[in-house]
């Protein structure tokens, strides 16, 4: 990789770094497009290239979510026991999922990703005023069972999509958790590193011995722009996650559905 690419992924990473931060989110939504991208261009193999992508964004959401989560915790906007009931639940579904990911096309992969968080996103940006009105405070303390159950889809939806969770936990935690949602961002934030951890494992022992891999990958994680990426990630994640705590939590809303809709509505197409 030369010096000019490089420092555009670092730049790519203060992007995904902010959004993160913001959101509560891993910004693999970010990050898998722009690297599937970067790969056709490059003139990988169609075969790999969506798997190289997500793993390699996994990879980077580690990162992300450690900065964001110092920030949101420092704002006492996480809840740590839905952290550590939905982080574990979905290590282990993340796991299984991402080694058979391995076997499924990058077609479907991409489709499944714009799917799942475009309907995610859509339900966020329809919600009346009055409505999210009701969620500023948080009512009762969410059930062991709805904490797992979350942590379990999510999982799967990490593997799959290349993303931390986020923009999937988050709005199973504003609508049936009754989570106020800055307090579901902070959660997030930190409850993604876990899920990311054993999705990346996955996705490195996934890829170990497939055909049409670049020298520079562990498994189908690619460290040369995973690194770079995740150099402008943690530059600028707690900055994000600043950014979010001072931003009125009905336009924050608004603005995490409406971008996530665009990533979806671009994969989509393509």
């Amino acid at each position: 990789m030369i010096l000019t690419e490089f420092l555009f992924f670092v730049a790519v990473g203060c992007g995904v770094g902010f959004v993160a931060g913001l959101f509560g989110v891993g910004g693999g939504f970010i990050t898998v497009p722009i690297l599937i991208f970067s790969y056709e261009h490059s003139g990988f193999s169609p075969a790999v290239l969506t798997h190289m992508a997500i793993g390699t964004s996994l990879f980077v959401v580690l990162f992300a979510s450690i900065a964001s989560a110092y920030q949101h915790g420092k704002q006492k906007n996480i809840d740590w026991r839905s952290v550590f009931l939905i982080g574990f639940s979905s290590a282990a579904t993340a796991f299984v999922t991402a080694q058979l990911a391995a076997g499924l096309s990058g077609k479907h992969l991409r489709i499944t990703f714009a799917i799942i968080v475009g309907l995610a996103a859509l339900r966020m940006l329809t919600e009346s005023t009055e409505q999210a009105q009701k969620k500023l405070d948080l009512a009762s303390k969410p059930s062991t069972f709805g904490l797992v159950s979350v942590g379990l889809t999510v999982g799967v939806v990490s593997a799959l999509a290349g993303i931390g969770g986020g923009v999937f936990s988050i709005p199973i935690m504003y609508y049936f958790l009754k989570m106020p949602l800055k307090l579901a961002i902070g959660t997030s934030s930190a409850t993604i590193f876990i899920t990311a951890l054993f999705s990346v494992i996955g996705y490195v022992i996934g890829g170990m011995d497939c055909q049409g891999l670049p020298g520079w990958n562990l498994g189908f994680v690619d460290l040369q722009r995973g690194i770079a990426i995740a150099i402008g990630t943690t530059l600028l994640a707690k900055t994000g996650a600043h950014v979010s705590f001072k931003t009125h939590p009905f336009r924050l809303k608004k603005f995490f559905a409406l971008f996530v809709i665009l990533m979806a509505i671009y994969l989509l197409v393509k």
